[in-house]
């Protein structure tokens, strides 16, 4: 049996893969103590290194964090009272950076020394600390350095490597040759399998697939970095601050912020609990990213590297150097007032980092979900035509008008049921789009339902990916708890989700569907403008939302010209909803009452302007009113040329200018031609014009 006596050098690991790539470095393994207390529950392997004799233990299976790490710490130095100083050797996350080309399978030691001014031990405490939003993360509390033989060794070692480089890799492969069944777990994997994601990428809860596979293995989702040169060194080693906690590192964003404004190239939980009771120096080995795609295929290999460079290290001391630093046992406290102060430092600090953890998180969150849903606005700059000005362009509806469409039976049946879709048909010119603008702004808009429109418009916004991206900006907009459906995928696709007509059809069904969602109102303007060869889709997809009593409840108002081509296609829904249909082409008569108030309407203002008599005006209505197959589009034409024209006030003057008005609208667009023969360019862009600012 050994002597606890003659071992001076404390080795401990955290998990056993760690304690198998330790074991594995020794160049004997002794015999178990002699005796140790009863109340010392730890696992030990006693050996040696050079002339060095060691002492390694490993945490109990299923614990880490920082009391674990210091009971552990306390009960070595009890039972082996001649231990001088100890290694925390192991695994950690790598905190990659344009500064720092950190990879899987690179080695960060503990390195005392400044970031941003601020000095530092080599080991930074994060829940040990606040954080204050708008600033840098504040530092609490502060931990020893390592002993000076232990900092000392480590510069011979890093002029050693820097001289002749290190030969990791040979010396691992010396210890598979011995050992050849470590080999499957222990050598370094495929290097395509080194992915490091972009920060915003976040592995799927609960998904058993590989990452490459949940998560993406293309540009968009990984960050580009070129393989290493033939003289750089692979592993690298790394000598910088690890930072250390009571929970693994698992938020890229939260990595990423502390890389930036204390220079972190490692995360860890085991060394905050050590460095200031166990003088030790921290050596891990890269397995991940400290990212929610955790790879435990790296752990081993990750695990071997750091315990060959830790035997590097071991060879540069010299043992009477080790003999003459003070016992750790004379420097430790009792492992009870340890632990105690620990749990009374995470008791005091837990609320704290718990809460600016979830700040954090909330703040990621809410960044993401703003980020996502400014996407489907479809602008870049604050020039850009919004999906609103595409209505709010549309003339109002003049008072007593769109009545007949309110009375009317199919109407009055659709706002009653939960869900369904509503097709109103007219001629050119019967003031759809009025009406449509009508029931957003003032109908539709009265009820408790969420409303989300888009209005075609040929050759401006006429795609069906365009509907949908206002649609869901609308929807995310009043119902902002529906927008998880969108950021799903805006995790996997980025900025190309408002690509995808799929996408964006799939999200907007589940998002309806969810019962938050309550009742939806969509109203599609025109669509006869949008593009005809999405139409057929475009009503499909309608069609599928109605397919099953999954629909939730969702209404659709749509609103078109009456052309056989467009109509045919809703033969599938027509069947499933008798009463869809409302052809506006059948209520001419109604139609034409209502048009009578719009030119009442419009002759008030222009009897104002032009100061017209009494007797004058209600000659012109008359008129007017007497003029067959009278649309919306031809009053607003016809008034346009009135208000310009300067007529003679008096009965025989206004008699020839109504001999002169155009009696239909392409009569009214050929006059508007007519008159710009000099400029050819001009009527081409009159007509654009004429068409574009007068509403359908």
């Amino acid at each position: 049996m050994s002597n606890p006596n003659d071992y001076t050098v404390g080795w401990i690991c955290a998990i056993h893969t760690e304690y198998v790539a330790a074991r594995a470095v020794l160049d004997e393994i002794h015999e178990g103590p002699e005796a140790i207390s009863t109340n010392d529950s730890n696992n030990y392997t006693l050996g040696r290194i050079g002339k060095h004799n060691i002492v390694m233990a490993v945490l109990p299976d299923g614990e880490y964090g920082v009391s674990s790490a210091a009971r552990v710490a306390a009960d070595l130095s009890h039972s082996f009272p001649n231990v001088r100083f100890g290694l925390l050797v192991g695994i950690g996350g790598g905190a990659p950076s344009r500064k720092h080309d950190i990879r899987l399978g690179d080695v960060v030691v503990s390195s005392p020394g400044s970031s941003n001014g601020v000095s530092h031990s080599g080991v930074f405490q994060y829940d040990f600390g606040k954080t204050v939003q708008g600033q840098s993360f504040q530092t609490t509390g502060f931990l020893n350095q390592p002993p000076s033989l232990l900092r000392a060794a480590v510069t011979g070692v890093k002029t050693k490597y820097e001289e002749r480089g290190h030969q990791i890799k040979a010396k691992i492969g010396d210890i598979f040759d011995k050992s050849p069944w470590l080999r499957k777990k222990y050598q370094q994997p495929d290097p395509s399998s080194d992915r490091l994601y972009h920060s915003y990428i976040y592995h799927p809860t609960n998904e058993e697939r590989n990452c490459a596979m949940s998560c993406g293995n293309t540009s968009s989702s990984l960050i580009f970095r070129p393989k290493r040169g033939e003289y750089e060194d692979d592993p690298m080693i790394h000598y910088s601050l690890v930072a250390s906690a009571n929970q693994l590192m698992e938020d890229a964003v939260l990595r990423d912020k502390l890389a930036t404004e204390k220079d972190v190239k490692c995360f860890e939980t085991e060394a905050a609990g050590l460095m200031n009771h166990f003088p030790c120096l921290v050596i891990r080995g890269i397995c991940d990213y400290s990212d929610s795609h955790k790879n435990e295929e790296w752990q081993g290999y990750a695990a071997m590297v750091a315990a060959v460079y830790t035997k590097d290290l071991l060879h540069q001391i010299a043992p009477h150097r080790v003999e003459a630093e003070k016992k750790i046992g004379e420097l430790l406290s009792d492992y009870r007032d340890i632990a105690r102060e620990h749990r009374d430092v995470a008791k005091e600090h837990r609320d704290i980092v718990m809460e600016d953890i979830q700040t954090q998180e909330e703040e990621r969150r809410r960044q993401e979900e703003e980020d996502c849903h400014q996407l489907f606005r479809l602008t870049r700059h604050d020039r850009d035509v919004t999906y609103e000005w595409y209505k709010d362009r549309v003339e109002k509806r003049v008072e007593n008008t769109c009545l007949w469409f309110l009375q009317h039976e199919h109407f009055q049946t659709w706002v009653k049921r939960d869900s369904g879709p509503l097709l109103v048909s007219a001629d050119p010119g019967c003031g759809k789009s009025v009406l449509a603008k009508y029931l957003v702004d003032e109908v539709l808009s009265q009820s408790e339902s969420t409303i989300c429109y888009f209005f075609f418009k040929d050759q401006d916004q006429n795609t069906v990916r365009q509907a949908l991206c206002a649609v869901l900006h609308q929807l995310f907009t009043q119902k902002p708890c529906l927008i998880k459906y969108a950021v799903k995928e805006y995790r996997k696709d980025g900025p190309g989700l408002t690509n995808s007509t799929k996408s964006l059809w799939q999200i907007l069904q589940d998002a309806t569907r969810d019962p938050q969602a309550e009742s939806v109102i969509i109203v599609l303007d025109t669509l006869d403008e949008c593009k005809e060869y999405e139409l057929p889709d475009l009503i499909r997809y309608v069609e599928s939302q109605f397919r099953s009593d999954q629909g939730g409840k969702l209404k659709y108002l749509l609103t078109c010209r009456p052309y056989e081509a467009i109509m045919s296609k809703f033969y599938n829904l027509k069947g499933a909803f008798p009463e869809i249909h409302i052809p506006g082409e059948e209520e001419s008569e109604a139609i034409s009452h209502e048009i009578d108030h719009v030119i009442q309407h419009r002759l008030n203002q222009l009897s104002k302007t032009k100061s017209l008599s009494a007797n004058i005006t209600e000659y012109l209505e008359t008129r007017l009113q007497e003029t067959p197959h009278r649309t919306y589009l031809w009053v607003y034409l016809i008034f346009d040329y009135l208000e310009e024209e300067d007529f003679k006030k008096t009965l025989k003057g206004v008699e020839s200018t109504l001999i002169t008005l155009p009696r239909s609208v392409n009569e009214a667009y050929e006059r508007i031609l007519s008159k710009s023969k000099d400029d050819p360019m001009v009527p081409s862009q009159i007509l654009v014009w004429v068409i574009y600012l007068n509403p359908r």
